[in-house]
């Protein structure tokens, strides 16, 4: 995910979701590294790039968007994050693949953005035949070495034509935490649309924009994640491309997602949990500007607090991180973490690299225990109940800074 040499984003004009131009920004972080711009060594910091990073949102459809697009061949080409390295996430898929077998008994799943296979490994074990795409050629080839179906490349037309030929028409067409990181998400429906039969259906899992404000997450609004849909703005775009919503429900992965399932088949009836969702937008005035405007001024304070507690810490107090995730560039270079000594994360993807921006040498687990320090920053706060058992020896001073700044 590191680019040689600058390539300037391309500036959106017009909503991802309605296609209105009425943009407001309400959050603006300035030039930052890439979430996951992991640096492999020293002499990769002079060629480090940052880019600027704020949010919007749609005044007409309430679509909370980011408009500075990064080609995604810098951000997707040597990917960092390897999904069946994060335990949580291992069971979440196994979950979805029982409930996908039990929802629609469907004989082929296609899944875009399948990273290493996380969903087509249970899938498989539970008999259904699946075929996944990821742009990332080292993360498809972590899944190709398991023996699964993977293809390399954009979801696109051309794809579902060359899924069509090989495997026919698919059931399902799936897509967890990948949706919102296209630019433009028109494409992965159209070939959705294609690759579909009459009666199959679409399941999407998105880091919900209601879990986004209740919990003031602004961590993960980063360039990776151009789009955070609430389901009444997920529901226009749907409709422009000819689905339409027949069920959706709330889950807690990364932090807080929707799950939602979308049908080709208009007669198809929806389901309760779609107009309870709606409502619960309704009162949460998710689809109001003003409501995104109080939460940029909210997201300052927070930065504000972190920033000055913890630099005043470091002054006599040695400081780690814990969670080399997306979400940790943005906390070190918000607030200014020039001083953590280490930054800890199991994936060897991460281990032994640098963090982007302040350049922390990011460390396995192992290397805690030799050196601990006094404090760790959880960066990776989603996970926080999961770190501190895993490191139940640790005898200093935990902090997790969301949903509000706390010491354990």
């Amino acid at each position: 995910m590191l680019a040689s040499t600058r390539k300037a984003p391309v500036q959106r004009t017009i909503c991802r979701g309605c296609e209105s131009d009425k943009l407001e920004r309400f959050l603006d972080l300035g030039e930052m590294a890439l979430a996951g711009g992991f640096l492999p060594d020293t002499e990769a910091i002079a060629s480090e790039e940052k880019y600027p990073l704020s949010t919007h949102v749609c005044r007409a459809c309430g679509l909370v968007q980011i408009l500075e697009v990064i080609d995604p061949e810098i951000l997707f080409q040597n990917y960092s994050f390897s999904s069946s390295t994060v335990g949580p996430l291992v069971q979440h898929f196994q979950d979805y693949a029982k409930w996908l077998q039990q929802k629609f008994h469907p004989e082929l799943v296609v899944e875009f953005g399948c990273n290493d296979g996380i969903l087509l490994t249970p899938l498989g074990e539970l008999g259904i035949r699946s075929c996944g795409i990821d742009i990332s050629e080292n993360i498809t080839e972590i899944a190709g070495s398991k023996g699964l179906d993977v293809l390399t490349g954009y979801f696109e037309e051309s794809m579902a034509e060359r899924i069509m030929d090989r495997f026919g028409e698919a059931d399902v067409v799936t897509g967890s935490n990948t949706f919102a990181h296209n630019d433009h998400p028109e494409i992965i429906l159209e070939a959705a649309r294609r690759v579909l039969k009459p009666n199959g259906h679409l399941c999407l899992e998105l880091m919900y924009a209601g879990d986004l404000l209740e919990m003031i997450q602004w961590d993960t609004l980063y360039h990776e994640h151009l789009t955070f849909y609430s389901l009444s703005s997920l529901q226009v775009l749907l409709k422009r491309c000819g689905f339409h919503v027949v069920d959706a429900e709330r889950h807690p992965m990364h932090g807080g997602s929707l799950r939602v399932t979308a049908a080709l088949d208009a007669d198809e009836e929806g389901q309760p949990g779609v107009a309870a969702i709606l409502e619960y937008e309704r009162s949460k005035a998710l689809a109001d500007p003003d409501t995104w405007i109080n939460f940029g001024q909210h997201v300052d304070r927070k930065i504000e607090v972190v920033r000055e507690t913890l630099g005043r810490l470091s002054h006599n107090s040695r400081i780690w991180g814990y969670g080399a995730a997306g979400k940790a560039t943005l906390w070190v270079n918000a607030c200014r973490m020039a001083y953590l000594e280490a930054m800890v994360d199991a994936s060897p993807l991460r281990a032994g690299k640098l963090m982007p921006g302040t350049h922390t040498p990011i460390v396995f687990p192992e290397e805690l225990r030799a050196n601990p320090p006094d404090y760790i920053f959880i960066s990776a706060w989603n996970y926080g109940d999961l770190i501190r058992s895993k490191e139940g020896w640790f005898q200093g001073i935990w902090l997790v800074p969301l949903p509000d700044l706390r010491f354990f």
